[in-house]
C-alpha cells in the first residue's frame, strides 16, 4: 500500500506545466480532463480502502475489548480461587489471564497499525479532493478563456 500512497502523492504534486495558461487550446482542456479522470479513479480506490480499513479497525477494537473483558473475568476467577484456598485453580486462571492479556495487546497493536494506515489514506483522500477541485477550477478558467478567444475571433 505504500506504493499506492506514493503514486497518489506523485499525482497530487504533478503540475500543469504542459497546460498553456496564456494561450489555452482544446488540447489543454483535454489534458486537464485526463488528469481529472485519473484523480477520480484513484479517489474511488482510496475511498474503498478507507472504508475497508475503517471496518477492520472497528473489528479489531471489538476483539480487543472482548479480550479485555475476558481478562477481567479471569482476574475475578484468580481472586475467587485464592479466597477459596484453591491455588492450583488460581494459577490456571492467572495463566489464562496472561494469555488473554497477550491477545488483547496483539489486537490493540494491530488496530493501532491499521488506524495509522487509515489516517494516511484519509489524508491522501483529502489531498486528492483538494487537488481535483483545483484542476476543475483551472479547467473552468481555461474554458472561459477559450470561449472569450472564440468570441473575440468571431467579432473581428
Amino acid at each position: 500500500m505504500n506504493s499506492l500512497i506514493q503514486t497518489i502523492q506523485a499525482l497530487i504534486r504533478r503540475n500543469f506545466s504542459a497546460v498553456d495558461t496564456h494561450a489555452p487550446s482544446s488540447d489543454d482542456l483535454q489534458a486537464l480532463d485526463d488528469y481529472s479522470r485519473q484523480m477520480e479513479a484513484y479517489l474511488e480506490v482510496v475511498e474503498d480502502i478507507t472504508k475497508t480499513l475503517g471496518k477492520g479497525v472497528k473489528r479489531l477494537r471489538r476483539r480487543q475489548r472482548h479480550f479485555e473483558m475476558l481478562i477481567a473475568e479471569a482476574d475475578d476467577n484468580v481472586r475467587q480461587f485464592k479466597q477459596e484456598g484453591q491455588p492450583r485453580l488460581a494459577r490456571a486462571a492467572a495463566a489464562r489471564k496472561a494469555i488473554m492479556a497477550e491477545a488483547a495487546r496483539a489486537y490493540a497493536t494491530e488496530a493501532d497499525m491499521q488506524n495509522a494506515r487509515l489516517l494516511e489514506f484519509m489524508d491522501a483522500k483529502l489531498q486528492l479532493e483538494a487537488r481535483l477541485t483545483e484542476v476543475n477550477l483551472e479547467r473552468a478558467r481555461l474554458e472561459a478563456l477559450l470561449t472569450q478567444q472564440a468570441q473575440a475571433l468571431s467579432v473581428s
